[in-house]
């Protein structure tokens, strides 16, 4: 590669990789976000880029605002990647789950014919149109319960096992390591609440 080349090429990865696509709307506790080797704390207000890993500590929570109007909001003890947010020439999302808990309302990002919204985690994937939803370690860092909260489409739960489709509101599924997500179940009072605590 020339050396022209190899410099337009650093230049715009170094763009991407800078390009803000969210912002902070509420941090408490220890938040950060980590890319390139560099970590920074996060507080109300601080951007949010392509790339970041996002960390909270003990009892930490954090609420962010995307550019569409996207809300996800972290619980303590989570780590969260931005992979992908591109919602003006094209719809197109892709996050990765590692640990913790999580909830996501989906903004203008979702409001197409054919939205590209995904969500991976250690054990599946989790396909969105339109929705709000929690997903995260609730009892065990060993399984990931997942419960559509709100929505006008169904939640895409998927992984080299199976594949399950949740359209009812307070209906969820489990993944656990070697199976297929759980068939979708409604949840009891008790479970709900103990995955909105984490996130409130």
């Amino acid at each position: 590669m020339k050396l022209r080349q190899l410099s337009f090429f650093l230049l715009s990865s170094a763009c991407f990789a800078d390009t803000q696509i969210a912002q902070v709307i509420l941090a408490k506790e220890q938040v950060s976000a980590k890319s390139n080797s560099i970590e920074r704390n996060l507080t109300r207000k601080s951007p949010v880029y392509i790339a970041d890993t996002l960390k909270t500590g003990k009892q930490a929570r954090a609420q962010l605002r995307f550019s569409d109007g996207t809300i996800l909001t972290l619980g303590e003890q989570t780590q969260f990647i931005v992979d992908q947010f591109e919602h003006q020439d094209s719809s197109q999302a892709r996050f990765s789950f590692l640990t913790g808990a999580f909830r996501v309302v989906t903004g203008k990002i979702t409001k197409v014919t054919n939205p590209n919204f995904k969500i991976k985690t250690p054990m599946g994937s989790i396909g969105i149109r339109g929705t709000d939803f929690w997903g995260g370690n609730l009892y065990s860092a060993d399984t990931i319960d997942i419960i559509l909260l709100d929505s006008e489409h169904p939640l895409v739960i998927e992984n080299e096992f199976g594949r399950v489709n949740i359209s009812t509101s307070g209906f969820g599924t489990t993944l656990t390591k070697g199976q297929p997500p759980s068939e979708p179940e409604k949840w009891s009072d008790k479970k709900l609440q103990d995955a909105v605590k984490t996130i409130q």
